[in-house]
């Protein structure tokens, strides 16, 4: 049976904000570790004498491990709890810590494989917690939060993966981020003991209502959403710096830090959006907007490298990539007759789908330029997809605090 507490005493106990801020850091720290790989990829396919094809697997695997574990992870959520689950996902999402060990790149995949695993226990269980934790007002502010702090990890280790390989080499670079995550996890283990829980539990969801949930147009409307806009920016992250160093001439540090600029404009339009939707009363709108943007900001990363404007698209681009997610994710949490469970469900499925996408995208970029010898056009085809987050948000129903004074 599902840990849970009494949602009003949680709601007024001023532990969920200590809680809150550890759940940050954490998330903070898988930001670190997951696009870390990207602006030292040349290095490690120089170490490991690999093909961008299979460099492209660094990125790629932890979006398959997501497709493969989503809806899995949601289920699990339901036996063990989220605290549980939480524990268990930053235990494993501490692996990158061991990158300093791999002698050979099936052993970096697999700590590759094990992070992608604790995310996404965390991402699963974090969406029935935050809806004990926080009222229907705070939740569009935590969600963005929470998101932001994934991408200021994200904008972190861009800026800093490769002066940290040049001086310590790209494995212990990889390591560095990894302890983060350790530090992130005790914080975890030693705050969460503490979280008050009420007698009342939730039964097991069953697995015939989990298919319901999975297949509502909802909940596929959602995950199409994100499909898009996740796809491009993991293709473009896993890329976008070999693509500047190989055909611009860029050095390696530079590249990384336009990647940089991608995730700091990413964290800096969540921050600002978080607290903006505390005063906006549509959900739909801050969706279609960024979607427009963001395919047109993605053509503009590679079509624009080598001019001044590249600096422009790269910032549009993190800023429409990351922009939408408190909307996206505190839509489930608002739909009628939804629960935590159900939220966990939507959650999972919302991985799944935008992994299936994002586990091929980084793929696809590396077969088609070794094929074609040209980068352009599955960057091409990842931005025009990118346009999936308009098209859903337009057909997603209205939901927080208009639809309930329509209603």
């Amino acid at each position: 049976m599902i840990e849970h507490r009494s949602f009003g005493n949680a709601r007024r106990s001023s532990y969920r904000y200590v809680m809150a801020a550890v759940v940050l850091i954490l998330t903070f720290s898988f930001g670190l570790s997951w696009f870390a790989v990207a602006p030292v990829t040349p290095l490690i396919m120089g170490e490991f004498n690999i093909n961008r094809s299979t460099a492209s697997l660094l990125i790629s695997l932890i979006a398959l491990t997501h497709l493969i574990l989503g809806v899995p992870s949601s289920i699990l959520v339901s036996r063990i709890g989220p605290r549980k689950a939480i524990t268990a996902g930053a235990v494993l999402g501490s692996f990158p810590v061991l990158s300093f060990l791999t002698m050979d790149y099936s052993l970096l995949l697999l700590t590759r494989i094990v992070l992608g695993a604790g995310i996404a226990l965390i991402f699963t269980a974090m969406g029935p917690l935050a809806m004990q934790w926080f009222s229907a007002r705070e939740l569009p502010l935590f969600n963005g939060l929470w998101a932001a702090s994934m991408a200021l990890g994200m904008a972190v280790s861009s800026f800093l993966v490769v002066p940290l390989s040049d001086i310590l080499g790209w494995k212990l670079g990889l390591s560095i981020f990894g302890g983060i995550s350790v530090i992130g996890g005790m914080c975890w283990v030693v705050f969460s003991p503490n979280l008050r829980t009420s007698g009342k539990e939730l039964q097991k969801f069953p697995i015939k209502d989990t298919v319901q949930v999975m297949k509502s147009r909802n909940t596929l409307l959602i995950a199409a959403a994100d499909a898009g806009p996740y796809a491009l920016l993991a293709a473009t992250a896993a890329w976008l710096p070999s693509f500047y160093h190989e055909v611009h001439g860029m050095s390696l540090v530079k590249a990384g830090s336009l990647m940089g600029i991608l995730a700091l404009s990413g964290t800096c339009s969540l921050i600002a959006t978080s607290f903006l939707m505390l005063w906006i009363a549509h959900r739909r709108i801050m969706l279609i907007i960024p979607g427009i943007i963001v395919g047109f900001a993605g053509l503009g990363s590679f079509l624009l490298a080598g001019t001044p404007l590249v600096y422009l698209a790269v910032a549009a681009l993190g800023a429409t990539a990351f922009m939408y997610l408190p909307t996206l994710l505190t839509i489930p949490m608002e739909l009628p007759g939804t629960d935590p469970l159900k939220v966990a469900v939507i959650f999972g499925t919302l991985m799944s789908v935008g992994s299936a996408a994002t586990m091929l995208s980084p793929f696809i970029v590396g077969f088609t330029t070794d094929l074609l010898d040209s980068y352009v056009p599955s960057l091409t085809l990842f931005s025009v997809l990118a346009w999936s987050l308009p098209i859903a948000g337009f057909l997603l129903p209205e939901t927080g605090p208009t639809a309930k004074t329509e209603s």
